[in-house]
Formats: structure tokens, C-alpha cells, sequence
């Protein structure tokens, strides 16, 4: 299990200095280990860049339940629940994910579900939200669909790259946007 976790902290490395372009062995020499070695344990890229995903996705859970469960103000609460990154993936340029959907289908299938799930957090300081009259009353599930479908298009990366945006800066200014207008 140790080797697995060293893998998936350098392939988050290596993803972070050259994007999805690094190659199984540049993951191999970055360890000082046998490609085999690697295959051993992630028979194919594919399978190595969905298991970053998944942990990837569950630190971010974790992350919005320690949001969810801490003494902020309810608005920035719900504001940072809804784009929660761990610090060490805030440093990353997701935008280097753009050609995830044409070299990995399978692996941008399961990155568009987690995008679309896990979103009782939301759902339930929305509704407290409503009760203590933080926020006007709304579908939630609209709100779900917009935010998930600009994350999608912020991860294409080309129209923010075009106008000089960061990804982070990109959800900043979207939840700028949806406090605004849902705010009473």
C-alpha cells in the first residue's frame, strides 16, 4: 500500500509540472523505481489517472465536511463548501486537465460524475440557509447543474487562459456571481 501512495503523490507531481503529458515512465524514473513495478500496481495510465481522481474527489469531501462543520459566517460557509479544494490541489493548474476527454474518456466519464454527486453538503446549508432567511428560496438542482457546468467548461481552460484567469480565480468570480443572486 505505501508504494500505491507514493505513486499517486508523484503522479499528482508530475501532473502538476507537465499536465497529463508525463508519461509512465517519467513516473517510474521520478521514483527511482521499475516501470514494472509501476504496471504492477496500475496496469495502464488510464487506471493510475482514475485512482488520482478518486482520491482526489475524497479529499475534496473531506475538505467540505470540515467547511461544513466549522464556526464561519453562513454565507462564506456555504461559498467555501461549494468550491472546496484542498490547499495542496489549489496550487495545481487544473486547466491542464483540457485534454482529459479525448486521451482519457473513462477517466473525464468518472471526473463529470464527481462533479454532478456529493452534493448534500450544499443541499443541506442551502436549506438551512432558507430557514434562517440567509438565501431566497430556489432549485437547488438548477444551481447544481450551473455551478458543475461551469467547473466543466473552467477545466477546458482555453477562454480562461485566453483572458489571463486561474482556475481558482475562476471559481472565485463564479461564486461571486451566485452569492449575488441568491442572496435576499
Amino acid at each position: 500500500m505505501e508504494n500505491k501512495e507514493k505513486i499517486l503523490a508523484a503522479a499528482a507531481s508530475l501532473f502538476a509540472r507537465q499536465g497529463l503529458s508525463f508519461t509512465m515512465q517519467d513516473l517510474a524514473n521520478e521514483l527511482h523505481m521499475a516501470k514494472k513495478t509501476v504496471y504492477k500496481l496500475f496496469p495502464s495510465k488510464e487506471v493510475l489517472l482514475q485512482e488520482v481522481l478518486e482520491e482526489t474527489f475524497r479529499r475534496i469531501q473531506q475538505e467540505k465536511a470540515r467547511l461544513a462543520g466549522s464556526d464561519l459566517p453562513y454565507k462564506e460557509k456555504l461559498r467555501r463548501v461549494m468550491i472546496a479544494l484542498p490547499e495542496d490541489i489549489r496550487v495545481l493548474d487544473l486547466r491542464r486537465l483540457q485534454p482529459l476527454a479525448q486521451r482519457y474518456p473513462e477517466v473525464y466519464h468518472s471526473l463529470r460524475h464527481h462533479l454532478r454527486s456529493n452534493w448534500e453538503p450544499v443541499y443541506a446549508l442551502l436549506e438551512e440557509g432558507k430557514r434562517e432567511g440567509y438565501i431566497r428560496d430556489f432549485d437547488p438542482v438548477i444551481l447544481r447543474i450551473t455551478v458543475s457546468a461551469s467547473i466543466e467548461s473552467f477545466l477546458s481552460g482555453g477562454e480562461l487562459e485566453e483572458a489571463g484567469i486561474t482556475y481558482e480565480e475562476a471559481l472565485e468570480r463564479m461564486m461571486d456571481i451566485i452569492m449575488e443572486g441568491i442572496a435576499v
